[in-house]
């Protein structure tokens, strides 16, 4: 029996793995993107879409499609104040989400699977578990959260079978390399200087592989309607330890600490409690972080 899946954000990072997956799994896999990817960055057996979701009027698209499953995926990571950018990250995270529920079909919906952000727990005690109250603290953080809680209430109001996976940070093969793993290793291999920051903030890392599991674990169950699951290893680190961990890896590099400054609102402990996930799906995270650095760098050498 085929089973179709649209991806929104299928051209980012996690995107592209998720969409990956997909076409091995069978799925009919197809891809909400605001600009259709050139031929070469195309993902072979997947079909694209082009719409911004942000403009109500651009969505007649969804229309004619009647989806099985969705993964929300979309948006950009922005830590913009609100009068500085931050409205447009609303609309981007939330406002793009209120459009398509309130348009796509849902005739054949059997899950819909909301991407949230650790960032929605704010200073929340470490290690965050899902019943705890949120406390967002930016444009972006504020946007995750109402999305989840969107869901949630649809869920309760219309038996919409929406979920909410919270991952913490994932790292992998096609990051950006402005992120801590991947901008670690390139200064690393390149033998540059590695400007950081204290590196004590204590971070939660999650190789892609592990996360793609989990993903389409939740996505199928109809268990978690109506909730929120956290996602990450489940062991902690110092944003030091990574540092010193990929120099020791690579045998170049040098760190600086404390040329950077924290990122306004940064979180200094910022790690999850996971027995949730664990226990209703049956998921352990498989790559320590030692071998998914490992793996990294062999990629990134490459």
């Amino acid at each position: 029996m085929s089973k179709s899946l649209l991806i929104l954000g299928g051209t980012g990072f996690i995107g592209k793995h998720v969409a990956r997956r997909a076409i091995k799994e069978e799925y009919e896999t197809y891809i909400l993107c605001r600009n259709i990817p050139k031929i070469d960055e195309k993902i072979k057996g997947c079909k694209y879409l082009q719409c911004d979701l942000t403009n109500s009027d651009n969505m007649k698209i969804t229309k004619n499609y009647k989806f099985n499953y969705v993964i929300n995926l979309s948006g950009d990571i922005l830590h913009s104040d609100f009068r500085n950018g931050g409205k447009s990250v609303i609309d981007i995270h939330l406002n793009a989400l209120i459009n398509l529920l309130s348009i796509m079909p849902r005739d054949n919906l059997l899950g819909f699977l909301q991407i949230g952000s650790s960032d929605e727990y704010g200073d929340s005690p470490a290690p965050q578990i899902e019943n705890q109250k949120e406390k967002p603290f930016s444009s972006y953080s504020y946007a995750k959260f109402a999305a989840t809680h969107f869901i949630q209430y649809l869920n309760r109001a219309e038996c919409f079978p929406g979920k909410v996976l919270r991952p913490f940070l994932i790292y992998g093969p096609g990051q950006d390399e402005d992120r801590l793993i991947p901008y670690v290793i390139k200064k690393s291999l390149n033998n540059e200087i590695i400007q950081i920051s204290s590196g004590n903030q204590l971070r939660d890392f999650l190789y892609i592989q592990d996360a793609v599991d989990v993903i389409f674990l939740a996505l199928v169950n109809d268990n978690l309607n109506g909730q929120i699951i956290n996602i990450g290893s489940g062991n902690p680190v110092k944003v030091k330890y990574i540092v010193e961990k990929i120099i020791a890896n690579i045998g170049l590099g040098k760190a600086v600490y404390g040329n950077r400054e924290l990122r306004k609102g940064e979180i200094i402990n910022l790690y999850p409690n996971i027995e949730y996930a664990k226990k209703i799906l049956s998921w352990e995270p498989k790559i320590s972080l030692e071998d998914g650095i490992k793996k990294l760098i062999t990629i990134m050498k490459e």
